[in-house]
């Protein structure tokens, strides 16, 4: 869920070709995938996958995370799961602006 939402944030058409795989490989449904990278939230995902989606996504767009959305997702994850969640997102923005600047397609 993460992944997805940093990619779809920034449009990386490699990375949202790699982990949607990913995502159907664990189950997540074609529907729901098409909705994760195009930036939605479908509504199949589970509490806390919808929690962590929402954070990625809000931090990835505005660079910050309301209050409310914060306390829902410590309360889901507790500290050390933020961090690790935050962590994930600063690396998949790397990721993400290195494929974008080198225009690495996703493959056809």
């Amino acid at each position: 869920m993460v992944i997805l939402a940093v990619g779809a944030v920034w449009k990386s058409n490699y990375e949202l070709y790699a982990h949607a795989a990913a995502a159907r490989k664990a189950g997540i449904s074609e529907e729901a995938v098409c909705t994760l990278t195009t930036g939605g939230l479908p509504d199949e995902l589970s509490d806390q996958e919808k929690i962590a989606q929402r954070y990625a996504r809000q931090l990835s767009a505005e660079h910050h995370v309301d209050a409310a959305l914060y306390s829902a997702a410590e309360k889901a994850f507790g500290q050390r799961g933020l961090v690790e969640i935050a962590y994930l997102i600063g690396i998949y923005h790397t990721v993400c602006a290195l494929l974008n600047a080198f225009e690495i397609p996703a493959p056809r």
